[in-house]
């Protein structure tokens, strides 16, 4: 008799965090979709083989099709198309390694695809379980976003092979990869005419992560912006004025330009106003009432950062974005 082939195939990319990996696995292990109908792939690039022994040790309980390959490290892109090339599914479902998928995540995105639509993204929330600070970080998506990251994401097969294989990273073997494939690859199956939508029920909880101050301090991740956006004009649309990443970042290149001109008149100090109340009044679980305003100074410094990584990026790539 024929193997059933499956409908699903869920591909993760893995480097490194054993552990969290096996958690992965044992929630997609916990889909309600009948087993015969999705399968798991892992792509491993990590240096050692602490998560293949993993892997081999979960093979055993496996209720459905798990497989997995080895390969060295280019980011997490190059292991997500390399996992899509051996897949059988006639959709793809992306999560990663530090995700726990909820039972009902494949069933509830499968379910949102109707004609057009090649992709459709799921709602990432941060690990109930796990308390959250100011050095924690996870990923939230409780919308669709221009960024269709790849942490809960459904591709349709037949957009994916028509856009072509997902970019590889800058800095393979970094902790902290700028990313982006995820962005590039979603704005080239939408040029190609396929549509997206938004699944709330396709619930994916995100490992809340401890950071340094200096991981809390620097977003990496704002370097490869500008090269997206040289490669899609069309997201300048999601950005604050066109030309800058968010409000912040305005607000805060405004309170630079004040702080400047204040050499010549105290009067320019205005400018910085929208910054320090923008900063100063956001919610905060630890400060209260005026104490807010103390936050200023330290965001003023990590948002100072941030506009350096951008204004790095903006050369590298020549686009510009502040």
């Amino acid at each position: 008799m024929l193997q059933q082939m499956p409908i699903v195939s869920v591909i993760v990319p893995a480097y490194k965090r054993p552990e969290l990996l096996r958690k992965a696995i044992l929630a997609l292990f916990g889909q309600d979709l009948p087993k015969a109908h999705y399968e798991i792939i892992v792509v491993d690039s990590s240096p050692d083989g602490a998560n293949v022994a993993v892997l081999q040790e979960l093979q055993p309980s496996a209720p459905c099709s798990l497989r997995w390959f080895t390969k060295i490290p280019e980011g997490p892109g190059p292991s997500r198309s390399l996992g899509v090339e051996h897949a059988r599914g006639e959709f793809i479902a992306f999560t990663d390694s530090d995700c726990q998928p909820t039972p009902t995540w494949l069933r509830a995105g499968l379910a949102a695809f109707a004609g057009g639509v090649g992709i459709v993204q799921g709602r990432t929330a941060p690990d109930p379980a796990v308390p959250r600070g100011v050095f924690t970080w996870y990923v939230s998506v409780d919308k669709e976003t221009f960024i269709y990251e790849c942490c809960n994401i459904f591709y349709r097969r037949e957009a994916l092979s028509q856009a072509g294989p997902f970019m590889a990273n800058h800095f393979p073997t970094s902790e902290h990869p700028p990313g982006g494939e995820d962005v590039d690859i979603a704005w080239r199956v939408k040029r190609r005419g396929w549509t997206s939508r938004f699944a709330p029920d396709a619930v994916v909880y995100h490992e809340v992560v401890a950071i340094s101050v200096r991981r809390w301090l620097v977003n990496e991740q704002l370097y490869i912006f500008p090269l997206l956006l040289r490669k899609f004009p069309e997201l300048r649309r999601f950005c604050y004025r066109r030309y800058f990443y968010d409000r912040v970042q305005a607000y805060f290149v405004a309170a630079v330009v004040g702080l400047g001109l204040a050499a010549f008149h105290a009067a320019w100090l205005v400018l910085g106003l929208p910054y320090a109340l923008l900063r100063g009044l956001e919610p905060s679980a630890t400060l209260k009432g005026p104490l807010r305003l103390v936050r200023v100074p330290t965001y003023f410094a990590r948002d100072a950062l941030s506009f350096l990584v951008l204004a790095v990026g903006s050369v590298r790539f020549r686009c510009v974005l502040l």
